[in-house]
């Protein structure tokens, strides 16, 4: 089964981080992609700012899940539950540094299409990317296979 075939180029990405540094590499990575449409927000709070401000939304989000004010999870909920379905069911790749068993699972529950490890390599970035634009959510039954 071949991949399927992304143009880069014309997608229109939102970054989520309370850290400057990781929030910059990742814009600098997508940047080498070639994905020039690259808005940075420092909280989930000024992501949901900017969605409802975007006339055309995002391709994908890529959000960190520990951060101050509006944390991953409590972004990802409100943005699934935002009125207008073409932003509420925008891609959304989860960035973290450790696995958070419980959290993991509540973020999946909400509708997650990924998850990134700090710190992010181009190959993973690229392929989690076309993964989350091509596909749907992950499936919560995965995670209760034992």
């Amino acid at each position: 089964m071949t991949a399927p075939i992304v143009d880069l180029k014309s997608l229109r990405i939102l970054v989520i981080d309370d850290e400057d540094f990781i929030r910059r590499l990742i814009a600098r990575v997508l940047y080498e992609l070639e994905i020039n449409n690259v808005t940075e927000a420092r909280d989930g709070g000024e992501a949901l700012k900017f969605i409802k401000q975007s006339p055309t939304g995002f391709d994908a989000i890529i959000c960190d899940l520990e951060m101050p004010n509006v944390n991953g999870i409590e972004f990802v909920r409100q943005l699934r539950s935002d009125d207008d379905v073409s932003k509420s069911q925008t891609p959304v790749l989860i960035l973290t540094g450790h696995s958070m068993e419980g959290k993991i699972k509540e973020v999946v529950e909400l509708g997650i299409h990924g998850f990134l490890a700090k710190p992010v390599s181009k190959g993973t970035l690229e392929k989690r990317l076309i993964d989350a634009v091509t596909s749907p959510p992950i499936d919560p039954k995965i995670l209760n296979r034992g």
